[in-house]
C-alpha cells in the first residue's frame, strides 16, 4: 500500500503532466454525436483518460466518434453518444459530474474512469467507495433494461507520456483498482470489461485515431449485441432536446471557449495572472448544476459540477470571496475535484448580467496559499468589471413584449 508521502509526490507529478498537456493536440469540437436516426441507440459515456481524445483534433477521431461508429456497424442503426467527463473527474467525483442529467433517455451507460486514480495512487478504499456510489446512483436512475458496462483501466504502457517515474508503481496500482472494479461490478451483476494492451507508439504518447478505433471497437463488441437484444425493434423517438441555458450569453461564450476563448477575456485573464502571480484566471458561468468556463479551457475542462467548485460560494454570496488556503478550509474537506486540481488559493468576484442577476465570477486560482491581504480588491474589481462588460456583449436581446389592447372576437 502506497504511503502518504508517495501519494503526495505522485499527485504533484501528475499535476505537472496535466500542465504540459495544455500544448498537446486535443479535440475542440463537440463531444456529442448525433446521427439524425429516429431509432438510434442512445449511449452515455462517462470517462476520463482515453475518453478525452488526447492526440487527435476532433472527437470524431477520438473515442466518442469511434465508439459510436463501431456500435452503428454492429447494430445496423444509428448511435447517438454523449460524453461526460474530464481529466479532473475521478471515480469519487463521477456522480457529481453526471449531476441531474436525465438518465432514463439512455439505452446504454458506459463507465470508463480510473486512469488518473491509478496514476495518482488514489487509496483503494476511496476508489472503491466512489465507484460503488456512482454505480448505485446511476443504475437507480436508468431504465431497468438499459445496458451497463464498466470498462477497466487501460494498461499504463498504452500511454508513453506517463512512462518513467510512475510506470512500475502505477501499473501495480492499476491492477489493484481493476481487481476492485471487477469485484464491485460482479456483486451488482454488471458487466466488466478488461482492456487489453492498446497500440500507441512513442510518436503518439497519449493517443491516436487508430488507438481510439481499437478501444472503441473493443467496447462496441460488448455493448452492441446487448443493445440489439434489449431493443430488437426500436421505436421512433423525437430528437434529444438541446441544452437549456439559464443566461442567454452562455452558449456563445462556451462555444468560443472551445475555440480558444474571446480575445478580450483572454487578455484580461493574462493580465490578472501576471498582476496577481497566479497560474489561472478564469471567467466562470453558472448553468443549472454546472459551472462553465469562458476561457482557459486548454487547461480547465469545459465545465465542472457546481457543487464541487470554488465559484459556487462567490455566486451564492453575490460578493467577493477569498479562500487563502483551500487545504485549511473545512468547506473543501473530502472534495475530490479540489484534491485533484492542486489548487490551493482562490479569489472570486461576482459577474452580473445586464439585468443585475449574478451569472458567474471572475476568479483567480493558484497552487500556492496566499494571505487575503495580498489581493488588491480594487484591482480585482476593475478586471472583473471589464470582464462583465465583455460578457454582456454576448447577451441575446429579448424580443419586444407582445402587443396589448382590447380583445376582439372574429366571426
Amino acid at each position: 500500500m502506497a504511503s502518504g508521502f508517495l501519494r503526495t509526490v505522485f499527485r504533484a507529478w501528475y499535476a505537472l503532466r496535466m500542465v504540459k498537456l495544455r500544448n498537446y493536440v486535443h479535440p475542440t469540437d463537440s463531444s456529442v454525436t448525433r446521427t439524425g436516426d429516429p431509432r438510434a441507440d442512445r449511449v452515455l459515456l462517462v470517462g476520463n483518460g482515453h475518453s478525452r481524445g488526447w492526440g487527435v483534433a476532433s472527437h470524431q477521431l477520438g473515442l466518442t466518434g469511434q465508439l459510436a461508429r463501431a456500435i452503428e456497424a454492429k447494430t445496423g442503426r444509428g448511435c447517438d453518444l454523449d460524453l461526460i467527463g474530464a481529466e479532473s473527474m475521478n471515480a469519487r467525483s463521477a456522480l457529481s459530474w453526471i449531476g441531474t442529467r436525465d438518465l432514463e433517455e439512455f439505452d446504454a451507460f458506459v463507465l470508463a474512469v480510473g486512469l488518473n486514480d491509478a496514476l495518482r495512487l488514489t487509496p483503494l478504499d476511496d476508489f472503491e467507495r466512489g465507484l460503488a456510489d456512482v454505480l448505485d446512483g446511476v443504475v437507480a436512475r436508468l431504465r431497468p433494461e438499459a445496458v451497463v458496462t464498466v470498462v477497466g483501466i487501460p494498461p499504463i504502457r498504452s500511454l508513453p507520456a506517463f512512462s518513467g517515474l510512475a510506470t512500475a508503481t502505477a501499473i501495480s496500482h492499476r491492477q489493484a483498482l481493476n481487481r476492485a472494479t471487477r469485484r464491485i461490478t460482479s456483486g451488482r451483476r454488471l458487466d466488466y470489461l478488461e482492456v487489453p494492451q492498446l497500440t500507441n507508439g512513442a510518436s503518439h504518447p497519449l493517443g491516436a485515431a487508430a488507438t481510439y478505433a481499437q478501444l472503441g471497437g473493443f467496447i462496441a463488441a460488448e455493448v452492441a449485441p446487448q443493445l440489439v437484444l434489449v431493443r430488437p425493434d426500436p421505436p421512433v423517438r423525437p430528437p434529444q432536446a438541446d441544452p437549456i441555458w439559464d443566461w442567454s450569453g452562455t452558449a456563445a461564450l462556451v462555444a468560443l471557449a472551445a475555440q480558444g476563448g474571446a480575445p478580450e477575456l483572454n487578455r484580461l485573464a493574462a493580465e490578472a495572472q501576471k498582476a496577481f502571480k497566479v497560474e489561472l484566471a478564469v471567467v466562470s458561468l453558472v448553468n443549472g448544476d454546472r459551472l462553465y468556463y469562458g476561457n482557459n479551457t486548454d487547461v480547465m475542462p469545459e465545465s465542472v459540477p457546481l457543487d464541487l467548485s470554488f465559484c459556487q460560494y462567490t455566486v451564492a454570496a453575490e460578493a467577493p470571496v477569498i479562500i487563502p488556503d483551500t487545504r485549511a478550509d473545512p468547506r473543501f474537506d473530502d472534495n475530490p475535484l479540489i484534491e485533484l486540481s492542486y489548487i490551493n488559493f482562490y479569489a472570486g468576484y461576482p459577474l452580473r448580467s445586464s439585468e443585475g442577476q449574478v451569472i458567474g465570477s471572475f476568479c483567480l486560482q493558484g497552487s500556492r496559499p496566499r494571505d487575503a491581504s495580498d489581493i488588491s480588491m480594487d484591482a480585482l474589481r476593475d478586471l472583473a468589471m471589464q470582464a462583465q462588460a465583455e460578457i454582456q456583449r454576448y447577451e441575446v436581446p429579448k424580443g419586444p413584449p407582445a402587443p396589448t389592447g382590447p380583445a376582439y372576437t372574429f366571426r
